[in-house]
């Protein structure tokens, strides 16, 4: 089973424990159990489909209807986050080529270089306005252990990032959604050819990376549809 399958359902479950708990309470219990079991089961979809749109993030901030439909799944999840990321104690960011880092959650004051491209890979967050308001920053939300939904997308902006110039890259925690990125922006840049290659660049410079089976099929199937006829400029 894959990771967003697990997520959807352990998250799926938590709805229908307290949809249960709504059925048997009334008053506020109700709808605070209601209201819980309403989040958790638009997460759950979220993940079972690759529906990132569903948070609301645009122009790198979530849409404050949508915070306040899901707030008691945020909650829980940015707590659950934040205690992963006490315990894990992983740097912000890390060097895999002179120009591209790869990382976690980051704010403005981590960036290595003035004027660097940002891409934001967090669906579950706003990003910080120093960051989010920078000309380089790139918003492309998505789910923990997901890929893009719109591929054709993705692929654009790999093109439009395949000439020279630094690159951050950051996720949540830096080790799977970026990492899967930064593989691919160095097969687009050349630097590698192989998806092995490339994964291997990347763990060497971030060493908590944790690429699965669907994150390499994934860079293999984007990495076929770079190298098709007609797209600018490969290697």
């Amino acid at each position: 089973m894959t990771k967003p399958a697990k997520l959807a359902l352990g998250i799926g479950l938590a709805a229908a424990v307290f949809a249960r708990g709504a059925a048997a309470t009334s008053g506020f219990a109700r709808f605070a159990c209601a209201w819980v079991a309403l989040s958790c089961a638009i997460a759950s979809f979220a993940y079972a489909w690759n529906r990132p749109d569903l948070f609301g993030k645009r122009g790198g901030r979530l849409s404050r209807a949508n915070v306040l439909l899901l707030l008691p799944y945020l909650l829980a999840f940015r707590t659950a986050l934040r205690i992963m990321r006490d315990w894990r104690r992983t740097p912000p960011l890390s060097q895999v080529q002179p120009w591209l880092w790869v990382g976690g959650r980051i704010d403005a004051a981590d960036l290595p270089v003035p004027d660097p491209v940002v891409i934001d890979l967090v669906c579950e967050f706003d990003e910080p306005d120093a960051l989010r308001t920078r000309p380089g920053y790139r918003c492309v939300p998505l789910l923990d252990g997901h890929h893009p939904p719109d591929e054709e997308a993705f692929l654009a902006l790999l093109d439009e990032l395949a000439a020279d110039g630094p690159v951050v890259v950051h996720c949540d925690s830096g080790r799977g959604r970026a990492p899967t990125a930064a593989a691919l922006l160095l097969l687009r840049r050349g630097v590698v050819r192989e998806t092995s290659d490339a994964i291997a660049v990347v763990a060497a410079g971030r060493p908590w990376t944790k690429i699965t089976t669907t994150d390499r099929a994934f860079i293999e199937r984007m990495t076929g549809r770079m190298r098709e006829p007609g797209r600018p400029g490969w290697g």
